[in-house]
């Protein structure tokens, strides 16, 4: 059924694992999210989990700005955002944020001025790209639109862009609608982690059994790779050969549709 016969299919998951879950941490965009917008039945899947004891952690390419406010108005415990640039984590007792970086300012502004320079070397070798339209809330990485607010680009425009970042030497992840590029050796799993031992003050192999990730495109490998119970919604199918470290489960629906699986599956074996 799937290109990687390893991947198992989402009903697979262990009864054990649903019953001693303390964390969901996933992926937002075609995810969580179908067509680019939020279902009312995601975020009350998220209000089910917190209920049940499971704190949701999205986990996002999206930029500080829009992370801010996932933090502050969704049920979720924190968010990583700009794959891993940082941990965003609001009480909501003491209406305090909590704002970790993985890099001093003064490294982000140094890096901001390469971006830059990558910026226009992009545009102007790849003009039927653009800039994303939520740049500007942006603090560590440079977004390149593929797919989101233009019409999508092709296999080859897309590598022709990851071969510019890389001549820059700049490390990038491709999402499913945009090439997200920074300076730094941090990602989505090196700031998981991060947050994980400052949250609970534990580490992820000590935690291995009470944690799921959900992903659905390659930027979310370095998950797939550091955890050992991960979940892909059915639209990872197109990328699924990109990635040397695949999810180890799959589910059968796509985007939204495939987190909601996964999460009635988990709450109805939890019970």
């Amino acid at each position: 059924m799937y290109k990687k016969t390893h991947i198992k299919p989402v009903s697979e998951i262990p009864d054990q694992l649903c019953a001693d879950l303390e964390f969901i941490f996933t992926d937002i965009d075609d995810t969580i999210t179908h067509d680019g917008m939020m279902p009312h039945e995601t975020l009350k899947a998220m209000y089910d989990l917190q209920e049940a004891g499971i704190a949701v952690v999205l986990v996002t390419g999206r930029p500080a700005g829009w992370c801010d406010y996932f933090a502050r108005m969704w049920p979720v415990s924190a968010i990583v955002g700009e794959n891993g640039a940082f941990y965003f984590s609001y009480n909501r007792q003491t209406k305090k944020m909590k704002r970790s970086f993985l890099v001093s300012e003064q490294e982000r502004k140094e890096n901001r001025a390469k971006l830059d320079i990558l910026k226009e070397k992009i545009l102007a070798e790849v003009p039927e790209c653009k800039i994303s339209a939520d740049q500007p809330f942006r603090i560590a990485d440079l977004a390149i639109d593929i797919s989101e607010d233009v019409e999508p680009l092709n296999e080859k425009l897309i590598k022709k862009i990851s071969r510019i970042i890389e001549d820059h030497e700049a490390v990038h992840k491709i999402s499913s609608i945009h090439i997200n590029c920074w300076y730094g050796t941090y990602d989505k799993l090196s700031c998981f982690n991060e947050f994980l031992e400052d949250f609970t003050g534990k580490s992820i192999a000590e935690y291995s059994d009470k944690i799921i990730y959900v992903g659905d495109s390659p930027n979310d490998e370095p998950m797939f790779r550091g955890l050992k119970n991960t979940v892909a919604v059915a639209n990872i199918q197109k990328y699924v050969e990109m990635l040397k470290s695949p999810p180890a489960f799959i589910t059968t629906k796509k985007s939204a549709a495939g987190f909601l699986e996964l999460v009635d599956i988990i709450l109805s074996k939890r019970k």
